[in-house]
């Protein structure tokens, strides 16, 4: 493998690896914006609706942890079609085509994503009902 292939395959795996970083970011300040919003909302006698706001950061955050997963699938292709190239040197390029909108729904429905998210949307609605 030449110099330029090792390169260009580092690059890819250098912009995959910040976007999985990205995605625990996400899923961290998902669930404490949300629990911290439902806890606040709890504590406060004769404002439980107010937990309702916990679904905000909850939701925003799905569809960003969506978006992230769903283009790191994509440069995971981008790294599997340099790595089978037979060209060298590589053309570089890190373009992944246009992210559709499928794509995305399928980043937000996986296990990963949904099992950060979803409960604090739950509590949030069971919290600003029930509270």
């Amino acid at each position: 493998m030449s110099d330029f292939k090792l390169k260009y395959l580092e690059m890819i795996q250098a912009a995959i690896t910040r976007m999985a970083g990205n995605q625990v970011q996400l899923r961290t300040w998902a669930v404490t914006l949300g629990t911290l919003v439902i806890g606040y909302a709890a504590a406060k006698e004769g404002h439980p609706r107010a937990a309702l706001l916990g679904a905000l950061p909850a939701i925003t955050f799905w569809i960003q942890d969506g978006y992230y997963l769903a283009l790191e699938k994509k440069f995971r292709t981008i790294f599997d079609v340099a790595r089978e190239s037979q060209t060298d040197p590589p053309d570089f390029t890190m373009s992944h085509g246009k992210l559709a909108a499928a794509d995305w729904l399928e980043g937000c429905a996986r296990p990963a994503v949904w099992l950060a998210h979803l409960p604090v949307l739950i509590l949030a609605f069971v919290v600003g009902i029930w509270g």
